[in-house]
């Protein structure tokens, strides 16, 4: 009873403290140390002297070192560091001159930067007058992320800034007018069959003289050249893959096709919003509130597995990948995910790029469904050239299954 007594007098003493302080003053330490992608910010086009008053107090930045000296292949002079911060992934460059070689891929370490200046010099963002002693070594062979994995350079060249001094995967790629004999050593012009850009090697490189593969996947840090377009810099021989291109053989199917979703190479999704991808012999698919699975009620698919959509939502099944010779032929079924799904009509539509996903064109007409039955897409088509493909649902409120994926060559 007491108790009850003191509650609504403790509560009220409360309401009256609060009420007469008009600020209440937090007080703490700041954090010495300051994220990558905060200090980039503060570049604004002219050297910058960073200052503690510029970096909220801070005074020191840290991550894992990813330029390989040992392997001759590093940018001159520089140690590239990358560190995640608030789920971002970010890269630096760090002007060491000679002391840059004693820094290997996987050292993990804190840097002093209060006093230093940040400028872009012949087109990488960096600190520079950063010496040994404004470093100290945390632990070594620490894994180091990779921070795009993709088969077209779109992100890139439209988001730079997130993507300098950081590890990025570039897959299925081909090198444009390479010719027999020819070396990594030197520039070699690297195509998402849209865009291109440059992979420089130094002469010093350990894989300097090993053949440049036609088509292949590639792993390095990216950079900016003078003119600040990116550049791709392996590290070592193990950041290249050579991959076999399809033979053309016109009219028949692709190689992986008809995707019907039975074998992934890796993980499935699991879900409408775990994860982005899902990949396959076929190549790498996007699946934006769609995924894969095997539900038993889904009754109109082929075989296990069938990918579905989700219900009120947009949802896009999307190509991270091109295919070579252009289509002249693309099908699919579909339909209600389940006998259940009857909130007709339910709408798809289908679409084509040529520029890796920049822009698309529409192929026919809206898709409706409006029973439950399975429905097969069928369109002789003209394409030539590189193509990938997009099938896409409205927010109307039932679930569609997609199954057996059909694009044959042109």
């Amino acid at each position: 009873m007491k108790n009850i007594v003191l509650f609504p007098l403790l509560l009220s003493l409360l309401v009256v403290l609060f009420a007469c302080k008009k600020e209440v003053i937090v007080t703490g330490t700041a954090s010495p140390l300051v994220s990558l992608n905060d200090v980039r910010a503060l570049y604004k086009g002219t050297p910058k002297v960073l200052t503690k008053e510029d970096m909220l107090g801070a005074s020191y930045i840290n991550g894992i070192v990813i330029s390989d000296p040992v392997n001759g292949n590093a940018p001159e002079g520089l140690v590239i560091l990358q560190s995640f911060k608030r789920n971002l992934l970010r890269g630096i460059a760090l002007d060491m001159g000679t002391e840059a070689t004693n820094y290997n891929p996987g050292d993990s370490v804190v840097v002093k930067i209060d006093g230093k200046t940040l400028d872009r010099i012949n087109g990488v963002l960096q600190i520079s007058g950063v010496t040994a002693d404004d470093v100290t070594r945390v632990s070594v062979g620490n894994p180091q992320h990779i921070n795009l994995t993709t088969t077209t350079f779109t992100a890139i060249t439209r988001w730079m800034e997130t993507f300098e001094s950081t590890l990025v995967s570039l897959r299925s790629i081909i090198s444009l007018d390479v010719e027999e004999g020819d070396v990594f050593s030197g520039t070699v012009t690297l195509s998402d069959w849209s865009n291109v850009l440059r992979l420089v090697t130094h002469p010093t490189a350990s894989f300097a003289n090993e053949a440049v593969p036609g088509f292949g996947d590639y792993t390095g840090i990216m950079l900016k050249n003078n003119s600040e377009e990116p550049v791709l810099m392996l590290r070592n021989s193990d950041d290249y893959k050579v991959q076999a291109l399809e033979p053309y053989h016109p009219q028949e199917l692709y190689f992986g096709f008809p995707e019907s979703w039975e074998t992934p190479i890796g993980p499935r999704k699991g879900g409408y919003t775990t994860g982005q991808f899902e990949n396959y012999d076929s190549g790498e698919w996007r699946m934006t509130r769609c995924y894969t699975l095997s539900s038993n009620g889904i009754s109109h698919k082929t075989g296990s597995f069938a990918l579905m959509m989700q219900a009120s939502q947009i949802a896009v099944l999307e190509m991270n990948f091109n295919l070579p010779y252009g289509a002249s032929k693309f099908s699919f079924d579909y339909g209600p995910a389940t006998a259940s799904d009857t909130n007709y009509p339910l709408t798809l539509k289908v679409e084509y790029s040529q520029d890796s996903g920049d822009t698309w064109t529409q192929i026919g007409s809206d898709l409706p469904i409006t029973a439950f039955q399975k429905h097969t897409f069928e369109e002789d088509l003209d394409i030539s050239g590189p193509v990938r493909f997009r099938i896409s649902k409205d927010a109307s409120g039932s679930r569609v299954f997609i199954d057996n994926i059909a694009v044959y060559q042109n």
